[in-house]
């Protein structure tokens, strides 16, 4: 089968390659898939760069110095081609599946990370299904968790990402008020129709001042950052006394400059969201149902009845990895590079 694969961390332009691997067997418990479509996430590409929360799947070689390449690709939708002994899933099923390695034509996954959708749903939009709609719904619960009230002022990094529009929508329905923070302009009129206050571009000279104003005294209660470096700084620095800042993204690759008179004089709190840790912390019948509900959602937004979408795809062939991966950070892309097989 084809596999995208890297033997070392680096630039994933420069170290992912195409091999030819055996097609793997799916153990007890197990089933095998065959892969139609999987999305590039930032997150497969932190894992390339050696910055992810767990390291690469780098096995022993025949010698001391070398190692066997890593998989990559933490999700994708596709076909059980293939069962194990007691997974409860049925030849031919379509399936949403969350596992490493799905940048391939095959993956072996445990049954449990596996999940039934609808036929109704696209395979370009099944295959965003396991990690930006969830992500963005236990952020919102993460916001309740916090006391976040109807009408309290949320700020967005990285708004106009797959997340972030998520976020903006379900915020917005939850009566937040959302102030959004870009790279790119270009995603001002696709984020005020989701419902954001105001879409500010971080880097235009005065957007500090633009943001204090909008927070009109009462500063902003909680804020989400995906950037980290100057853009999460600067947002950390519009909450209100008592606020909370949530760090669930490293787009930036540079810290938050945080100032200790904000954590000790304010009472500013800084936490960050991981979406496997996350996870870890529900059970397994509880993810499952968590799953199952965002892939009715997403099928109700396809038909035009529901809050949560996913980008439109782009198709890339996995021959053209690299050329999914520079479309993944371009500034104010719309669609989501999706690699198929």
């Amino acid at each position: 089968m084809r596999q995208i694969v890297f033997s070392r961390y680096g630039e994933p332009c420069d170290v992912l390659r195409l091999s030819d691997r055996p097609v793997p067997e799916p153990g007890a418990g197990q089933v095998r898939v065959r892969l139609h479509a999987s999305p590039v996430n930032p997150s497969d590409l932190l894992l390339v760069r050696g910055r992810y929360g767990r390291p690469a799947a780098f096995r022993s070689g025949p010698h001391p110095d070398r190692s066997t390449a890593s998989p990559v690709g933490f999700e994708g939708t596709g076909v059980v081609d293939a069962v194990g002994a007691d997974a409860p899933l049925r030849m031919g099923e379509r399936v949403a599946v969350s596992a490493l390695g799905t940048w391939a034509e095959y993956v072996v996954a445990d049954a449990a990370d596996v999940v039934p959708v609808p036929e109704t749903l696209p395979d370009d939009v099944a295959c965003q299904l396991t990690i930006n709609p969830v992500t963005a719904q236990l952020l919102l619960d993460e916001l309740d968790d916090l006391s976040v009230d109807q009408g309290d002022l949320v700020l967005l990094t990285a708004a106009g990402s797959a997340v972030g529009r998520m976020l903006v929508r379900l915020a917005h329905g939850r009566g937040l008020r959302c102030l959004c923070l870009v790279r790119d302009e270009r995603h001002r009129p696709a984020l005020l129709e989701a419902g954001a206050e105001a879409v500010l571009v971080q880097d235009d000279e005065g957007v500090g001042r633009r943001l204090a104003a909008l927070a009109d005294g009462r500063g902003v209660a909680a804020v989400l950052d995906a950037v980290g470096g100057a853009a999460g700084t600067l947002a950390l620095r519009a909450l209100r006394d008592q606020g909370r800042f949530i760090s669930y993204g490293m787009f930036s690759g540079r810290p938050v400059s945080v100032d200790p008179d904000e954590l000790v004089f304010r009472g500013i709190t800084l936490t960050g969201f991981w979406l496997p840790e996350r996870l870890g912390r529900l059970p397994a019948d509880e993810v499952g149902r968590l799953i199952r509900g965002i892939a009715r959602r997403l099928a109700d937004g396809q038909a035009g009845e529901g809050p949560l979408a996913v980008p439109e795809a782009e198709r890339f062939d996995l021959a053209d990895v690299a050329r999914a991966v520079r479309h993944t950070p371009s500034p104010g892309r719309m669609t989501k590079a999706v690699l198929t097989s």
